[in-house]
């Protein structure tokens, strides 16, 4: 399984492949939205594990050059979507809300709202967090495509 992983945090990026590692065939990194739509154009994924908040790119250590993009994994949804790509996603944020259509959305109601706006490969929104069970859910999403 061809499985990448879009997040900025290193210590979340570090326990989200620890956790998948073993599963995938292929297992590629980004950190920022420019590298994950890098990676996207380069090949196509089975799995994708999407933080919605990353910087539009990677900066040099010592630069202040990044841009916020609170919203930067709605740009890596759009893209799936709009290109009929069948990567299946799962979200993984540290948030009780993502931030779509100027909107706060529950975490347990965004697969619904992405759905009306045909948006179908979302498979799950977890939250991440030592009091939360991302990880079983997260294995739980990934074997269900096996």
């Amino acid at each position: 399984m061809r499985v990448l992983v879009v997040e900025d945090d290193a210590f979340k990026m570090n326990a989200i492949v620890r956790l998948i590692g073993s599963r995938a065939t292929t297992l590629s990194k980004a950190t920022s939205l420019r590298g994950a739509m890098t990676a996207l154009e380069c090949e196509a994924f089975d799995f994708v594990v999407l933080d919605m908040a990353i910087p539009s790119h990677t900066s040099e250590v010592g630069a202040i050059d990044t841009y916020s993009q609170p919203v930067g994994g709605l740009d890596v949804l759009l893209f799936l979507s709009s290109n009929d790509r069948t990567e299946k996603i799962v979200i993984l944020t540290q948030y009780p809300t993502v931030e779509y259509d100027r909107k706060h959305v529950r975490l347990r109601d965004f697969v619904e709202v992405l759905r009306r706006d045909d948006i179908y490969n979302v498979v799950d929104v977890l939250r991440f967090g030592d009091d939360e069970p991302w990880s079983e859910a997260l294995l739980e999403a990934i074997g269900g495509i096996e």
